[in-house]
């Protein structure tokens, strides 16, 4: 008799330890995909390109106003310095889609853009290489046939005919020899991607 009890005691116990098991491996996997899902937007601008990234926006401002060189500005490190993003496209057979990938300046923002200086990088074979050399931004006079509004300035466009995810890091500075007078001074710009499939 006293067996049986101890026996059905290390059921329940087995029972309850697994139990607390399952619960704790639950917990975990909801907080993680729960955090994934905090840290991770998607902008969708066409039914087949979308733009996502991980911050809690797309916007990047600029932080650092001290003039610096090309070579400089091209390896900022340090956190903030530099926006990640990736443009994923969605394509059927015998199709292809264009897209391109522009910057809209914030109306706020009071730095001249003769001396804020973009630099875009796309990611190949695991290191980022430049897609362009470093330019100031340029403001376009009217909405491009893909989208991208009066003002903005556009990237870089691209022509994909298969599924496919590029990954891009973008970089601002304040261009070498200009003065920036007002310490208050700021650049914000927002990250977007327009695209359409061809027909």
């Amino acid at each position: 008799m006293e067996n049986n009890h101890q026996t059905r005691n290390l059921v329940f116990i087995i029972l309850g330890i697994s139990i607390l098991l399952i619960a704790i491996v639950v917990f975990a996997f909801v907080m993680f995909f729960r955090g994934q899902a905090d840290n991770v937007n998607e902008v969708v601008k066409t039914g087949v390109v979308s733009m996502n990234y991980k911050t809690a926006t797309n916007e990047f401002t600029l932080t650092n106003l001290t003039p610096m060189s090309n070579d400089a500005g091209k390896d900022l490190r340090d956190e903030g310095s530099y926006f990640d993003f990736s443009v994923s496209s969605e394509v059927e057979d015998d199709t292809s889609i264009q897209y391109e990938i522009a910057l809209v300046k914030d109306e706020n923002s009071t730095i001249p853009d003769s001396d804020v200086v973009v630099y875009l990088e796309k990611q190949n074979s695991g290191s980022y290489a430049k897609v362009e050399e470093p330019s100031a931004f340029t403001p376009i006079k009217k909405k491009t046939n893909l989208g991208s509004p009066a003002k903005s300035m556009v990237l870089d466009k691209f022509k994909v005919s298969s599924k496919k995810v590029d990954n891009y890091r973008l970089r601002l500075w304040v261009r070498e020899g200009a003065v920036i007078a007002d310490s208050n001074a700021t650049y914000t710009v927002s990250v977007k991607v327009y695209g359409k499939a061809d027909n």
